[in-house]
């Protein structure tokens, strides 16, 4: 009789202690759904944007600039930053490769075991001053458009969100701290600070025959993918039994890839003849395979020069165009690089590339123009404005 009892009782502790626990996680998961369910998400993230906008705002313009420089307008912040056709445009540019290159040598001196253990602080504050430097200058960036949402969601503005956003994730995450390393992509910026117009030209028509080319690279490489599965499993079914390293048809086709990619780390080769026979042909395979997306792509860039289409699609980097007006020289300037560079004037004080025939001097500082000097930013980033 009290056996048969026992196991009601015990039911019934359990039933007591789930009551005991999930009616207050019941109750406060409700409290937590009310709370949660009126917030205002937009409106939350919206504030916390502006806060810290607000912050940045503060930080620059009334502690880090000097006062003489607390009253430059947005205008003048685009052309410092966005241009590079005056002195100070230049400098910021070239001053901005300067840490960019200085950070990646800092990570990477933060690699080594010895630098970690004996100058882990140094590096760290260095990672931090310049992640707080580029945070101001993205914000700057951000700060001084008319349509900041435009730079926000463009190529170069992606690029300037992922130098910045590991180091904080870090806090969090402190592997991603490796990730700034991306900071390394800014320096694309280079063709546009050094008016390297050849170079840009050349690396769209590169751009513009790899995209008409990733059609047919998809295509064979899915072909190459199935060869490797028909591959592997051949080749499991001569090796498996046999051989310890041919553990599963997965494993199999992972020596197809291997193979056929020329790689051949040899961590796992056949060991019958079959195998080895078969082993031989996937390596001439590999070296056939190899020139096939090599000459699609060649293919693409001699019909890109033939048919002289390579300037259609070029886009000038980080045209925001928010002050251009009828007095801006941004307006006269050429509209592709392919315009006649012969028809080009630089002031040699101020660095203004002027196109109009008639004007004999600049339109900014009045020195008298010259031809076009590729080389003269160099003068006027040590000499100054």
């Amino acid at each position: 009789m009290s056996s048969s009892k026992s196991p009601n009782i015990f039911v019934k502790l359990l039933m007591l202690l789930w009551y005991a626990v999930s009616h207050p996680l019941i109750w406060i998961g409700k409290k937590l759904y009310g709370v949660f369910s009126h917030i205002n998400y937009r409106k939350t993230a919206s504030g916390i944007v502006h806060f810290v906008g607000n912050f940045l705002h503060w930080l620059i313009f009334k502690v880090l600039l000097p006062k003489k420089y607390r009253n430059i307008t947005k205008k003048e912040i685009y052309r410092i930053i966005f241009k590079a056709d005056t002195p100070a445009g230049k400098r910021f540019d070239v001053w901005l490769l300067i840490f960019i290159g200085i950070n990646l040598l800092v990570i990477i001196l933060d690699s080594f075991e010895a630098v970690h253990t004996n100058l882990r602080w140094v590096l760290k504050g260095l990672e931090w001053f310049f992640t707080i430097a580029f945070t101001l200058e993205y914000y700057l960036r951000i700060y001084c458009l008319q349509r900041p949402w435009k730079y926000v969601f463009s190529f170069y503005g992606i690029i300037d969100f992922l130098s910045i956003f590991p180091a904080y994730l870090s806090l969090l995450i402190p592997a991603t701290q490796t990730l700034t390393v991306l900071r390394v992509l800014r320096t694309l910026r280079i063709f546009r600070i050094f008016n390297m117009q050849r170079f840009l030209r050349e690396s769209f028509h590169l751009i513009n025959a790899m995209r008409r080319s990733i059609t047919k690279i998809l295509i064979f490489m899915l072909f190459v993918f199935i060869i490797a599965i028909i591959l592997g499993s051949v080749i499991y079914m001569f090796e498996s039994g046999k051989n310890p390293a041919m553990t599963s048809i997965p494993t199999a086709i992972y020596w197809a890839v291997v193979t056929i990619t020329t790689v051949g780390y040899g961590d796992i080769t056949p060991v019958t003849p079959i195998g080895q026979f078969i082993s031989t042909l996937v390596m001439l395979l590999g070296y056939s395979i190899i020139a096939v997306p090599t000459g699609i792509v060649v293919g693409e860039t001699v019909r890109e020069y033939r048919n002289g289409d390579g300037d259609v699609d070029i886009p000038i980097p980080e045209d925001f165009s928010d002050y251009d007006d009828k007095h801006n020289s941004d307006a006269n300037m050429p509209d592709s690089p392919d315009a006649d560079m012969q028809e080009l004037r630089v002031c040699p004080r101020c660095g203004h590339s002027e196109t109009d025939e008639a004007a004999r001097f600049c339109r900014y500082c009045g020195t008298l123009l010259q031809k076009n000097q590729p080389r003269g930013w160099i003068s006027d980033f040590f000499h100054g404005e």
